[in-house]
C-alpha cells in the first residue's frame, strides 16, 4: 500500500502476524481524532519489500514474528530511516536493550492499552510537524498568505475574525477559529478557550491562562483547566523525548 502524500495524515504501519492483536491495535488508533491512514504487514519482510525512508510516521512492530523478528525488521529499518518512531508490540520486554540501540520510542506490552497507542500517536504527530515546518494558507487582506506552524504563537477569534498571532505579524482572516483548528494539528496546537488555539512550543509560563513569549495571553476555560494542564504538560515530556 502507498503512504498517503497529504501532510495532515499520520502515516502508520502496522507488522504484526497474529490478527487478533492487528485488530486490537487498530481499533484504538480509530479512536483517535487525528486523521491517519494505516497499512498493515503479516511480515518484516513484507514490510521490508515496500519499505522507503520517509514512507511511514510511525511504525508498531511485534516482536515475535516468523523468521525475521521485529527487532530485525526494525534494525534494516533504521538502516534506512533515522527519523521514523518505532513502537515494538511484545508480550515480553526481553529486548528491551535492544530497543534502546535501535532508538525505538517503547516497548507496549500486550494486551494493548488505549492510552498507550494514544501517547505514540501524538509522538509520532509531533516528531513529523516539527520536521516538516509545515505551513497553513489563508487569506489575509484580500491577499494569499502562507504562514509556518512554527512560527504561530496563538490564534484568537475576534469580532467575526481569526487573529493568526505571530512573533513578526498578525494576520487577520475571515476564516473561522473551527476551520483554523482543523488545519493546526495536536497536540502542538491546543484549543485552550472557544476564542484560542496556542501553539504549546510558544508557551512561558501557565497558571490561570497561558503566558505567551510574545508577551500575549490566551485564555484557557476554567472548567477545562485541569485537562489543559495535563494536555501542556504531557507535551513538554513528548517534546523533550522526540528532540532525542
Amino acid at each position: 500500500m502507498e503512504a498517503s502524500t497529504d501532510m495532515t495524515v499520520l502515516r502508520i504501519a502496522i507488522c504484526e502476524d497474529t490478527p487478533s492483536d492487528a485488530e486490537r491495535l487498530t481499533s484504538f488508533i480509530s479512536l483517535s481524532t487525528m486523521s491517519s491512514e494505516v497499512a498493515q504487514y503479516v511480515a518484516g519482510e513484507k514490510l521490508l519489500e515496500v519499505f522507503e525512508r520517509g514512507m511511514y510516521d510511525l511504525i508498531f512492530l511485534d516482536v515475535y514474528m516468523g523468521a525475521l523478528t521485529g527487532v530485525q525488521t526494525a534494525q534494516r529499518i533504521r538502516e534506512l530511516d533515522s527519523q521514523v518512531v518505532i513502537v515494538f508490540t511484545t508480550t515480553s520486554d526481553d529486548f528491551t536493550r535492544e530497543g534502546y540501540r535501535l532508538n525505538a520510542y517503547k516497548y507496549l506490552l500486550k494486551p494493548l492499552e488505549a492510552d498507550d497507542v494514544s501517547d505514540a500517536l501524538e509522538l509520532a504527530t509531533l516528531k513529523r510537524d516539527k520536521a516538516q515546518g509545515a505551513a497553513i494558507n489563508i487569506v489575509s487582506e484580500g491577499k494569499p498568505v502562507a504562514v509556518p506552524m512554527g512560527d504561530i504563537i496563538y490564534v484568537e477569534s475576534r469580532n467575526r475574525k481569526s487573529l493568526v498571532v505571530t512573533a513578526a505579524a498578525t494576520f487577520s482572516t475571515a476564516t473561522s477559529i473551527d476551520a483554523l483548528e482543523k488545519m493546526l494539528p495536536a497536540p502542538r496546537f491546543l484549543r485552550s478557550h472557544r476564542s484560542f488555539i496556542v501553539n504549546l512550543d510558544h508557551v512561558e509560563d501557565i497558571d490561570e491562562d497561558f503566558a505567551m513569549d510574545n508577551g500575549g495571553r490566551a485564555y484557557i476555560r476554567v472548567k477545562d483547566f485541569r485537562a489543559v494542564k495535563r494536555a501542556y504538560d504531557s507535551y513538554l515530556f513528548n517534546t523533550v523525548r522526540s528532540s532525542g
